[in-house]
């Protein structure tokens, strides 16, 4: 099951035009997400390839789907939970420098 991620405000998060999600006991269907699409292509239309691999590390715990992002928890913990904890607006996070980076 996958729960949509909310900021602060009780608002849904969005990133790049599509809803963010996150694993949780309850709520829709992991399957609601629907084909799983390629992360780098998508950047590559968004982002100088000079600054792909700062995008891919800020995101490397984000998996793009047709109907929206899937921030996954592994076993082992989060590898950069930095963007999402910025839009949660949890805590006091301060902005990632690789969202400087998309056109």
């Amino acid at each position: 099951m996958i729960r949509t991620a909310k900021n602060g405000c009780s608002s849904d998060i969005s990133f790049k035009g599509k809803k963010v999600y996150y694993d949780w006991e309850h709520g829709i269907p992991f399957s609601s997400l629907g084909t799983k699409l390629d992360k780098t292509a998508f950047l590559k239309n968004l982002v100088d390839e000079n600054n792909l691999e700062a995008v891919e590390n800020m995101l490397a715990d984000w998996d793009l789907h047709e109907n929206g992002w899937h921030v996954i928890y592994p076993d082992g913990g989060y590898k950069n939970q930095q963007l999402f904890l910025y839009l949660s607006q949890y805590g006091r996070q301060t902005r990632p420098e690789a969202l400087d980076y998309f056109n």
